[in-house]
């Protein structure tokens, strides 16, 4: 996928375990998928185009169901921010704030039928 780096500084993203590094200005085709996609998604000042939904959908990118996602928040290895991210992708706009609450929420959409 293509990655360009809108900030004035050079940055760098990881890709396959090796960092690559992208001037400012400039766009890079970068193999980014799993844990180092979700990652660049968070810098604001890289515009990513290429995301496949394979490529979103990937075992470390974020699970699909509300029972894989609860399991995340027990793995003491997955930050916050990374928890939060995949529930917001189950729960929407109605995520909570807390961990203890949007816990609660996912459990209650895991007893729903469908989820």
């Amino acid at each position: 996928m293509k990655v360009t780096n809108n900030s004035k500084a050079l940055q760098g993203v990881r890709s396959k375990g090796r960092a690559v590094y992208i001037p400012p200005g400039e766009t890079r085709d970068v193999d980014l998928e799993g844990v180092d996609l979700e990652k660049a998604k968070r810098l604001r000042f890289l515009k990513i185009e290429g995301v496949s939904k394979a490529a979103s959908n990937q075992d470390g990118d974020g699970p699909k169901t509300a029972l894989e996602v609860l399991e995340m928040a027990k793995d003491q290895n997955v930050q916050f921010m990374s928890f939060k991210s995949a529930a917001k992708k189950l729960l929407g706009d109605k995520t909570p704030g807390t961990k203890d609450e949007i816990v609660a929420a996912l459990e209650d959409l895991a007893t729903k039928p469908g989820a």
